[in-house]
């Protein structure tokens, strides 16, 4: 192939990309699509749920999302008076937000770039102490570890009752079992690291 060709290939395949990319608003309104929820459920599954296992988005944003996702019409609200406090919004999505939502849905999906800060210790970790990278290493293992643990607990009800999964809780088991996988793959990596490197300063020793 070319280089003309190249570069027409790698513009269509950016285009489908850009067209595809998922923002944060496609996340709630799937969210919004299984149940109705308040803006504070919302944050929690993006906190501790299911949302956490591929999203991070603070409270701040996701309240300045459902307001503009409200604003375009793709979701609603009942206001639930509560005494002493502002109104309990409960969010529900609209036939506009399921369209819009449907027509992500259909379009291909493409892997998302790796940015790890490992990599650049992997190009120069050479210039501190092995011992600084033994240290971080030992701690993003711990860190995949308890994710692992963590995750797995969300797939518990799942997992003992897999025979009688619809469909739609079926899909949230595999993407969850997806998640255990990569935290994980992580713990696995790590440890290979670390026996690798103990293995090179044994023999400088």
């Amino acid at each position: 192939m070319n280089t003309k060709n190249n570069v027409y290939l790698t513009h269509k395949i950016r285009q489908v990309v850009c067209d595809r990319k998922m923002a944060l608003k496609h996340t709630i309104l799937a969210f919004l699509s299984r149940q109705s929820l308040s803006g504070y459920e919302v944050a929690k599954e993006f906190a501790e749920g299911f949302g956490s296992c591929f999203w991070k988005a603070s409270q701040q944003q996701i309240y300045a999302e459902l307001a503009k996702l409200e604003k375009q019409g793709s979701v609603t609200y009942e206001a639930i008076p509560q005494a002493g406090r502002l109104d309990k919004k409960i969010y529900s999505i609209t036939d506009q937000g399921l369209k819009e939502l449907t027509d992500w849905l259909v379009q291909p999906t493409e892997p998302t770039a790796m940015r790890e800060d490992l990599g650049v210790m992997g190009l120069a970790a050479h210039l501190v102490p092995h011992q600084v990278t033994v240290r971080e290493i030992e701690r993003r293992r711990q860190l995949h570890a308890n994710m692992a643990l963590h995750v797995r607990k969300m797939d518990e009800h799942f997992a003992k009752n897999l025979e009688s999964l619809e469909l739609k809780d079926l899909y949230m088991h595999l993407i969850i079992r997806r998640a255990i996988r990569y935290q994980e793959d992580w713990v696995s990596w790590c440890d290979e690291v670390l026996e690798a490197i103990a293995q090179v300063i044994k023999k400088l020793e």
